[in-house]
């Protein structure tokens, strides 16, 4: 039997009598939690990991149908089980096309439920096995991470990676905060990843505790293979303490590296060249999302940011590149104890891979 513990189902179900029922079947096989609507299950889903989605269809506002498209798109790997009351073939062969793993009949047979729901448990944990790299790209600012390392994103996605954004702060010096975080959560589902948004204070970011510790307790609970950050060659102070409590935080992670912004000097020496050809479009489709600053940053331009994809490419054999400063890339890091701390890392490994 799956470790209740290590379990976590969301059941998606508008009828308080019927979500109470699967609740107690299906906390035998782990943790439950119960959403009444697509809206809050895609908030819900939006927060941790999860093992199986149970949704009914017929759900108010959007339906259950396109939950299952949303959930596909944004996270590929989680097995869905639809139950509904609609027997006909017809809406069988709809959740199967939209993306649901399998579909039962209601009223159900509370054994036969269970067996399919440990099965598709487990399948979700064999795609996750799969697909084992779990990455966490680190920002300062609303835009940082996508403008750096968007299309290595979009490449980690397409690939069945888990992928994760950290944001530090609003972005409040640089527009509406309620706005860009609407902004920044429709770059995130563009590129199937999960966005955690921090409220630190924005151009007051520090290289410090509440740094180091927003970051801990994000790569705490993601527990990333693959980490990317600012370079501490940047004239924002921002992108050069988040660098910097980044390194502390990371210190156990065997993968870290460091991207590119629009405030980065000269002194950027990237020895890593990650081909985004075939992302190149998608990278810009996430970039248009962050409509506010599109009006009035330059340094958003689509052909800026296609002809920097395309400078980079010099260094090697395809059309546009991201590139990267590489701080570690290795199998094994030796693990300190300190929460908080103050081990030295090497700015940069070089490295010509």
């Amino acid at each position: 039997m799956t470790d209740v513990g290590a379990t976590r189902i969301l059941v998606v179900e508008d009828d308080e009598v019927g979500a109470t029922l699967l609740v107690e079947l299906l906390g035998t096989l782990g943790e439950v939690h119960w959403a009444t609507s697509a809206e809050q299950a895609s908030e819900v889903l939006a927060r941790r990991d999860w093992d199986l989605l149970v949704s009914d269809i017929d759900l108010p506002g959007v339906d259950g149908l396109e939950l299952v498209r949303l959930v596909k798109r944004q996270r590929p790997q989680l097995a869905i089980l639809i139950l509904s009351g609609h027997s006909s073939f017809e809406h069988a062969v709809a959740a199967m096309r939209a993306g649901a793993d399998d579909y039962l009949t209601k009223p159900f047979d509370p054994p036969g439920l269970l067996e399919k729901a440990q099965a598709l448990i487990e399948r979700t944990r064999a795609k996750r096995a799969a697909g084992s790299e779990i990455v966490l790209a680190v920002g300062a600012h609303p835009d940082d991470v996508e403008i750096g390392v968007g299309g290595i994103l979009l490449r980690h996605a397409a690939q069945g990676h888990r992928v994760t954004v950290l944001t530090l702060t609003g972005g409040e010096a640089g527009g509406v905060a309620t706005e860009r975080a609407a902004e920044s959560q429709r770059a995130a589902e563009l590129m199937s990843a999960r966005l955690i948004h921090a409220d630190l204070a924005d151009t007051s970011v520090s290289e410090g505790g509440a740094t180091i510790g927003t970051i801990v307790d994000v790569i705490d609970e993601v527990r990333p293979t693959t980490v990317y950050t600012h370079t501490s060659r940047d004239v924002h102070q921002d992108h050069r303490n988040a660098h910097s409590a980044t390194l502390v935080a990371a210190r156990t992670i065997s993968r870290v590296f460091c991207y590119q912004a629009p405030s980065t000097t000269v002194e950027f020496k990237p020895t890593r060249f990650v081909a985004i050809d075939e992302f190149m479009e998608a990278k810009l489709e996430v970039i248009r999302a962050y409509a506010s600053q599109v009006k009035i940053r330059g340094y958003l331009d689509e052909e800026l940011l296609r002809a920097t994809a395309r400078y980079w490419s010099r260094f090697s054999q395809v059309r546009y590149v991201e590139p990267l400063e590489v701080v570690r890339d290795s199998d094994a890091v030796q693990v300190s104890p300190n929460r908080y701390g103050a081990v030295q890392l090497p700015e940069q490994v070089l490295d010509a891979g």
